[in-house]
């Protein structure tokens, strides 16, 4: 009913519109009906264009940079690939189908906005949701590593991580072609899951906290009487490095959590009001929040994870030499030519 009022409304705009034309279920979210708000979406699709390159460039050397660090153990380093190669598939496909997909809403080729909408949408279903149980794995895999102690080597394997990390991929994929199906049943699912997650990882993190605080008071006072000043007893021995690992991953769920909540709040919203082309604005501006995670997550690693931003400057600065090299050889003939004349 909400959408058929829009469509009335948009009979009677000059502006272009999708009316009377069906692409599954993307009618509802057509934001063009009552008048497009040009600069808001010209601005919102230049966003998407800028940090899809971003999200791309970052994720890429992420890695490289991941394929070649020795110092992160196999099963760690598996984790952070699969969410880093999550997040170089939002740059690389799920923000390009956007934008076309909305460039196409607004010149009114309803061909064009029906595939690039569908692939919009399954894709970024897919890494999105990858995203999400990646990091709760990865949480998973803390709380593992403070439980299991000694253990931890043995029993988190990469050969089980990697089957974990397989498993979520496939499900996934497969999981995502239920939208053609029942909208309603996926959306409740996802949701479901969604929730899930952030309550599972909430609750992970929580115990990681409480655990970790309890190990630091009781190592203080083994410290103290060792004489070591709770300065370097925070940064020594596989304690530190542990603690650092667990707050370097909470960032990530927490950042996670900034750039998701906008998007779910309004998504809430909207299922559960009226459908209003403000609302469809503000819900367009928190997916670009949304996508934002992408290109900032690499940014982050780089601060956290020594060894990553090791191997991402190392990797710049040999580009940067590469491209200084290459300036020279292409100066050089021009020089001699003027010399020459």
């Amino acid at each position: 009913m909400e959408t058929a009022s829009m469509n009335t409304s948009a009979t009677n705009s000059s502006f272009p519109d999708l009316t009377g034309k069906s692409c599954y279920y993307l009618d509802r979210f057509q934001i063009f009906k009552t008048g497009p708000p040009n600069a808001e979406y010209i601005v919102n699709c230049t966003l998407n264009a800028i940090l899809s390159v971003v999200a791309i460039l970052g994720n890429g050397m992420i890695l490289h940079a991941l394929r070649k660090s020795a110092a992160l153990r196999p099963p760690s380093r598996a984790l952070l690939y699969s969410l880093a190669a999550s997040d170089l598939g939002v740059g690389l496909v799920v923000q390009p189908f956007y934008v076309v997909y909305k460039t196409a809403e607004f010149m009114n080729n309803h061909q064009l906005y029906c595939i690039t909408g569908i692939g919009f949408h399954l894709s970024a279903n897919v890494f999105s949701a990858v995203s999400f149980l990646t990091v709760t794995a990865i949480a998973f895999d803390r709380v593992f590593a403070l439980h299991l102690k000694s253990r931890y080597q043995t029993t988190v394997s990469l050969r089980r991580v990697i089957i974990v990390i397989l498993a979520i991929w496939a499900l996934t994929g497969l999981w995502v072609f239920n939208w053609f199906w029942n909208i309603r049943i996926y959306q409740v699912f996802n949701i479901s899951a969604v929730s899930t997650c952030l309550v599972v990882s909430s609750i992970a993190y929580a115990v990681l906290c409480f655990k970790l605080c309890q190990l630091q008071k009781q190592s203080l006072s083994r410290w103290k009487a060792e004489g070591i000043s709770p300065k370097e007893a925070k940064t020594m021995g596989p304690f530190g490095a542990y603690k650092r690992s667990v707050t370097t991953m909470f960032y990530v769920y927490a950042l996670m959590l900034i750039c998701y909540v906008p998007y779910l709040s309004m998504f809430f919203v909207i299922e559960t009001t009226k459908v209003t082309s403000t609302k469809i604005v503000i819900l367009s501006y928190t997916i670009t929040v949304l996508f934002a995670n992408s290109a900032l997550n690499p940014f982050l690693y780089c601060w956290r994870i020594t060894e990553i931003r090791k191997e991402v400057f190392s990797t710049l600065a040999k580009f940067a030499c590469r491209v200084s090299e290459n300036g020279a050889i292409n100066i050089q003939p021009a020089v001699y030519i003027r010399e020459g004349q």
